[in-house]
């Protein structure tokens, strides 16, 4: 009985110190309103103001906040960046950092169902 117990805590012991110490990634995604919108960054509030870099590798899908969830896509940069209000001052996003701990945005999701004004951007932002 002795032997089968120190066997069990002995075992307990190895898988215990080859577990990764931390079992959750913390990516620092910001889900909040556009604050400013500039050719290279966008600045959201979420719980403090954060400034994201986007470039030409930033992805950008439309986040349906109401109905299904099937009904993700990929939004068009023209679309996004020419007469579209989708990143206006107000609107919902969801941005996701890339993983090398930059502020640099892989990831933005806009919520293209729920705007934050009536507005429109009258020129690109190139």
């Amino acid at each position: 009985m002795i032997r089968r117990s120190l066997l069990l805590i002995a075992l307990a012991g190895v898988v215990g110190t080859t577990l990764p110490q931390r079992a959750g990634a913390n990516y620092d995604c910001a889900v909040g309103r556009i604050t400013e919108v500039t050719g290279s960054t966008i600045t959201v509030f979420d719980k403090e103001t954060r400034i994201f870099t986007v470039d030409s590798r930033t992805r950008y899908t439309n986040w349906p906040t109401q109905g299904a969830w099937q009904a993700i896509r990929r939004l068009d940069t023209e679309q996004l960046y020419c007469n579209s209000r989708f990143l206006n001052v107000g609107t919902l996003v969801a941005i996701h950092p890339r993983h090398d701990g930059t502020n640099v945005a892989r990831w933005v999701q806009v919520a293209t169902d729920q705007t934050g004004n009536d507005g429109y951007v009258s020129a690109c932002i190139r």
